[in-house]
């Protein structure tokens, strides 16, 4: 059986979330029985094969073709990030060799204007990964910044309706959250990208508090802000010896200046984000914004960190009515004083990282969403799963 995946970036290109799903899907693929081709958008032409797949197609960005893509977008009511995609995806997706028996489409928000008629007529799957129209009404509301709430605002109509058309067309709809699904065409399914767990973690643990993710990303780049701000120097002043890892792709400058200063070690990117977590004796994740499965909560668990988190994070990353053991702060008030429990009763640190591993090992194995993953594809082919 052969399958096409067509993703906005390949893997191995960067640090995205988009990314890991494009290679849980190659995996998923492959242990289905698929031979996989996959397409996808590359900063340039000479980026690397997929390893897993029989073929990968790369669709260069083309900065010319942006002026003429954004101009297409505001006529016809597509989503204007489509543009930053600009491409010639149909030309390119016609030189993959079919026929194939199934398809997916990742992020058809901002494919579906560049991909749409040019996909094989073999069942679809789409998956969301994330529920962007839902994301942007968020960041209109709540974003500091002013232009970026008008952005959002004009952009969060344009998202649902990309999200609406790529559901008429496909037989299977996925995300990676129950929330995300919640928010997206009827009959879409949550699938978590899940975490790979490794051997129990062990050794004790200096007072240590951990944040990670890309570190460029909005809701990481706000969050992080709030930290620095109005958290850590609460921390610092009940703790004075505390440290604190900021760890991730892409940190900017302004981030990577702070290392060295009021107990901070800045890691970007960092090799080995399970070792570098099993440093920490907590996690703190003040994400407010965003949606998508909050990957840092799941590696802060695998790492048998204890964790202390916004309410809008830890119920994205529920399983059904499964709600992870974290230590919820509604305030920055009191995501600092749970940090600062934490640091100060180790015993207790332990006992809840003990929980949250447990936790993850029952809800969020990386085998788990190999097999939601795999099970989508029968079902879009009419098979038994």
């Amino acid at each position: 059986m052969r399958a096409l995946l067509v993703v906005p970036r390949l893997p191995g290109t960067g640090h995205t979330g988009d990314r890991l799903r494009a290679e849980l899907h190659v995996a998923a693929l492959r242990a289905a029985g698929f031979d996989v081709t996959v397409a996808g958008g590359v900063p340039r032409a000479g980026a690397p094969d997929v390893p897993g797949t029989v073929r990968t197609v790369r669709v260069p960005r083309q900065l010319a073709a942006r002026g003429a893509a954004l101009a297409a977008a505001l006529l016809t009511g597509a989503p204007l990030q489509s543009a930053f995609f600009a491409g010639r995806w149909r030309e390119t997706i016609a030189t993959a060799e079919g026929p194939f028996d199934v398809s997916v489409l990742l992020l058809p928000q901002r494919l579906w204007p560049l991909v749409s008629g040019a996909l094989p007529t073999a069942p679809l799957v789409i998956d969301y990964v994330d529920a962007l129209a839902a994301a942007a009404r968020q960041a209109a509301a709540r974003d500091p910044a002013l232009w970026r709430r008008l952005y959002w605002r004009i952009e969060a109509p344009r998202l649902e309706r990309a999200e609406r058309a790529a559901a008429r067309r496909a037989r299977v709809l996925l995300a990676t959250t129950s929330f995300d699904a919640a928010s997206l065409p009827a009959g879409t399914v949550a699938v978590a990208n899940g975490v790979e767990i490794g051997p129990a973690p062990c050794g004790d643990r200096g007072p240590v508090v951990a944040f990670t993710g890309r570190l460029r990303y909005r809701p990481n780049e706000l969050a992080v802000n709030r930290l620095l701000k109005e958290i850590w120097p609460a921390v610092r002043a009940e703790v004075p010896g505390a440290r604190l890892l900021l760890g991730g792709a892409d940190a900017p400058p302004a981030l990577t200046r702070l290392d060295g200063r009021e107990g901070i070690e800045v890691t970007s990117p960092v090799p080995d984000m399970a070792a570098y977590l099993r440093r920490a004796r907590a996690v703190a994740i003040p994400v407010a914004l965003g949606t998508g499965t909050p990957n840092k909560l799941f590696e802060a668990f695998e790492a048998g960190c204890a964790v202390v988190a916004s309410e809008e994070a830890a119920a994205r990353a529920a399983s059904g009515d499964a709600l992870p053991p974290v230590t919820t702060a509604p305030t920055s008030a009191a995501f600092a004083a749970g940090l600062v429990r934490y640091l100060c009763d180790p015993e207790r640190a332990a006992a809840d990282g003990a929980r949250g591993r447990a936790w993850v090992e029952r809800f969020a194995d990386r085998r788990q969403a190999l097999a939601g993953l795999t099970a989508a594809y029968h079902r879009a082919r009419g098979e038994a799963a």
